[in-house]
Formats: structure tokens, C-alpha cells, sequence
């Protein structure tokens, strides 16, 4: 550029060379903050048409719930599977076409004070062994296209805080493309040790019903009703995490957590929510329903005669679960015992979510708050900005609609997203400028030179610009 801005000086001579250049600086620099303005991450693709479906939804659910409850139920139920089937054909194709790509995340290692592990990277059903270690800290998630993004900020997060990362096993569960997301794994932690196993979601597909987000009926939602079932008879305890979130602590301190001999998992409770909420008034007025809750409050009062606790509400992205009990209890069967009623009562709307509150409210072992700064995503329907609770925090978890990669790729984000996005691995997405802002800088730029230059000045720049080979 010093080159040609020196050859364009003699050519032109005169007084005027130095305002020339000064010009021709100010174009660049105009032209470079204009179309940078506009530049968008065609990536995000997949996760406008979870939005759009999510709003259309919404729309729907607010409609039924006017006029003669028969028949607005029957015409919103209709109108669901319209969505489900128009948006389910347009979500696969740009899934396909929108697969992220992720940057490699660097190598983390074990310090002096772990424990031994094998390093082996785990890549077969035989590698029992390496699966079984006593030693080892498992990690559940799921793998959704929609939220990638997420699932791989969050599984940086726990390494990078990790005391000895090398002792974490990932067990991710996909619904399909298992082959392709082994290998966007391995290729973005080459060092990670981790097993895909494919979930069917033919299991769950007949026993969901609608819910008041659209999102919340995807069947990898239910996926951790089926861990006990899906992963090895070895792995006796597991940390079941949501993909949107990320740790800021040390994962070992959670996997540390004891659980009581009444309790199958632990999670932190929020008792100062009202518990009524999450149920229908159906529920509520059929003791049918209402008396399976007393058998919590007896084991209560059981094993904590000193401090009477009541039903509290938990959130079900971020569980230590025990697999020994849950397989003896047979949970699984009774999660979809429930599903099975909520199909012909309708006596919840939130997804996956109030099975677990009908058998595990007042049963679980409380963890510390900081575990779970859960709602940072907003209600389920406005996905509005929440601030972080008072006090100390080792997790971040953006339950609800909004989802931090989404609001920082639409330049709208919340002061929590910011905390998410260093641990953010896609790659730049491919860019691409709007026709109108892409006249408007180059109205300005002929403007300009216009003033300065005249016609011939125009000429000049065109062929600088253009054809800077010839000079």
C-alpha cells in the first residue's frame, strides 16, 4: 500500500499529494467500519429456527388457552403437528448445511497430585477397564446439534478448571449422527477421554406430550432418565450436566458430594420457590396424584426429626446421580409411568422436568447453591436478561430461552453472556455483507472522492483499487 501511495504521489505531484493520501486512508477506514458493522455468523442458523419454532409455539399455547378448552385444545394440537412437521424438515436442512466448526481446545494435564490414570483414549465397548477406573470422575451430556456450541464451552469450562482433567470421563448421549459427532469430539480434544452413545429416541417419541416450549420436548431432554440403562454397569455415580452452562470450579469438589443413604440424587434445592407451579390445578385436585408426595414428607420427618423440611423445587441440569439406586428402584419405568398419565391428564407443562420433581422432592441431598446459578437464560418464554444471584458461584447455567452463543451472535447479549463467551470455541463463521450497507459505503466513498477529486479523480481510485497489478 506505501509502495503505490508513493508511486500515486509522484504521478500526481502538487501540494495536493498529502490531502490525497489523507483521503485515501479515510476511505479505507470508512469502508472497512461500514461493512464491518454488518457482518453476520451464517452459523447461527440453527439456532434462529429453534427460536422461530419456540415463538410459533408460544403463540399457539397462548391461543389455546381462549374460548371453549375442547375445541381450542383440539385446534392447538393440530396446529402443533403442523409446526412440528414444517419446522422439523427446515431444522434438518440447516442443521446439515450449519454444522459448527471448533477450534482445537489446548491439552490439559494432570498434576503431580492425581491420582494414576490411563491416558488411553477410550474407543471401544471393550475398554472396560479404562471406563471402570475407581479413580475417574463421569460426566453425562447430551449431544444436540441445536446447542453444540454450548456442550463444547461447557466441557472446556470443566477441563480448564479441573484439578486433574485427565481423570474426567465424558459419556455423551446423541440421538443421531453418532459417527460424525465422535469425530467432532475428538477433533476439537484430541486428549479427551470420552465415549458417544447413541440414545433412541423412539423410547421417549410416543410418551412426550407438549409443553409450554417447544425446545423442551426435543427426546435427548429425557435422554437422563435412561443413564442407568444406557452406560456401563461399572459406572455406579455419574454428574448429569446441561449444555448451557459452564464451570468455574473444580469439578472434583462436586463429584465429592455425599449422597444419603434415602437419597438417589443431589442437587441444589430452591425452597422459596412456590412448588404449586409446576403441576397443574388438575394435579392439585385429584389426591390420587397429590398423595404420592407423602411418602417424602414420612422420610422426612424420618431422618430429620430435629428440622421439618418441606417440598422444594430443583433443577434437573445439574444432578449427582447414583446409578446403584436408580437401577434398583427401577426409576426409569416409573418416569415413564408418569409420562404415561401426564398423556391422558395433563397434569404438568414442563417437559422432563416434573417427573422428577413427583419422585424426588424432599428426597434429594441438598448441594450448595453455587452449583447451579440457574435462570441466567430467562423464563421460558421471553428468555429475558436475569443477573447473577448473591453470592459465591462455581457453575453458571443459562436455563430458559435464551442461550448466551445466540444473544452474542445477534449483538444483543446480557452482562452474563460475556462470562461464556471466553470459553466459546467455534470458529470465525463465514461472513457475509448485506447489499445495503454495502451501497451505502460505496455512495459515501464516490461522494467523497467526488468533492475531492472530481471525475477524474474517481477514475484514478477506480483503477487504483481495481487493478492495483499495473501499478
Amino acid at each position: 500500500m506505501v509502495r503505490v501511495l508513493r508511486r500515486s504521489c509522484r504521478w500526481r505531484g502538487g501540494a495536493k499529494n498529502l490531502l490525497d493520501i489523507l483521503t485515501l486512508l479515510l476511505l479505507v477506514v470508512t469502508i472497512f467500519f461500514l461493512q464491518a458493522s454488518d457482518l453476520r455468523c451464517s452459523c447461527s442458523a440453527v439456532a434462529a429456527v429453534e427460536a422461530k419454532r419456540d415463538s410459533q409455539f408460544v403463540e399457539l399455547s397462548v391461543k389455546s388457552r381462549v374460548g371453549p378448552a375442547e375445541k381450542q385444545l383440539a385446534a392447538a394440537h393440530e396446529k402443533e403437528e403442523q409446526v412440528r412437521s414444517s419446522s422439523s424438515s427446515s431444522s434438518s436442512a440447516e442443521q446439515q448445511k450449519n454444522w459448527p466448526s471448533f477450534r482445537e481446545a489446548p491439552a490439559f494435564r494432570n498434576g503431580n497430585q492425581c491420582p494414576y490414570v490411563n491416558r488411553t483414549r477410550i474407543v471401544s465397548d471393550t475398554d472396560q477397564q479404562r471406563m471402570c477406573d475407581s479413580s475417574s470422575v463421569h460426566i453425562a451430556m447430551t449431544l444436540d446439534v441445536a446447542y453444540l456450541r454450548g456442550s463444547m464451552a461447557a466441557v472446556f469450562s470443566i477441563l480448564k478448571h479441573s484439578s486433574c482433567p485427565e481423570n474426567v470421563i465424558f459419556h455423551f448421549l446423541a440421538g443421531d449422527r453418532d459417527a460424525e459427532l465422535h469425530s467432532l469430539i475428538f477433533s476439537t480434544f484430541p486428549f479427551l477421554r470420552f465415549k458417544v452413545y447413541h440414545f433412541d429416541e423412539e423410547l421417549v417419541k410416543s410418551r412426550i406430550s407438549p409443553a409450554v416450549r417447544l425446545a423442551l420436548e426435543h427426546p435427548l431432554n429425557y435422554a437422563r432418565s435412561y443413564l442407568a440403562d444406557i452406560l456401563e454397569p461399572c459406572v455406579e455415580r455419574v454428574i448429569y450436566l446441561d449444555s448451557d452452562l459452564i464451570v468455574v470450579d473444580d469439578i472434583v469438589k462436586l463429584w465429592r458430594t455425599r449422597l444419603g443413604s434415602g437419597s438417589t440424587i443431589g442437587a441444589p434445592e430452591y425452597c422459596h420457590t412456590n412448588f404449586t407451579k409446576y403441576f397443574t390445578d388438575s394435579f392439585w385436585s385429584n389426591k390420587a396424584f397429590t398423595k404420592v408426595f407423602d411418602h417424602g414428607r414420612k422420610q422426612q420427618q424420618q431422618q430429620q426429626q430435629k428440622k421439618k423440611r418441606k417440598l422444594c423445587y430443583f433443577n434437573t441440569g445439574v444432578m449427582v446421580m447414583n446409578l446403584v439406586k436408580w437401577r434398583e428402584q427401577n426409576y426409569r419405568s416409573k418416569i415413564e409411568s408418569w409420562m404415561e398419565r401426564q398423556k391422558e391428564s395433563r397434569i404438568y407443562e414442563l417437559g422432563s422436568l416434573p417427573p422428577f420433581l413427583l419422585l424426588f422432592a424432599g428426597d434429594v441431598e441438598p448441594i450448595d447453591h453455587r452449583w447451579n446459578q440457574h435462570g441466567l437464560g430467562g423464563d421460558n418464554l421471553e428468555g429475558r436478561c436475569r443477573a447473577l444471584h448473591p453470592g459465591p458461584v462455581s457453575l453458571l447455567h443459562w436455563s430458559g430461552k435464551g442461550k448466551p452463543w445466540i444473544r452474542l451472535d445477534a449483538r444483543n447479549p446480557c452482562p452474563v453472556d460475556h462470562l461464556w463467551a471466553p470459553y466459546d470455541l467455534v470458529l470465525q463463521c463465514s461472513t457475509s455483507v448485506s447489499s445495503s450497507s454495502s451501497y451505502a459505503s460505496w455512495c459515501l466513498l464516490l461522494l467523497l472522492l467526488l468533492l475531492q477529486e472530481g471525475v477524474t479523480g474517481i477514475l484514478f481510485y477506480f483503477i487504483l483499487f481495481k487493478f492495483p497489478i499495473f501499478f
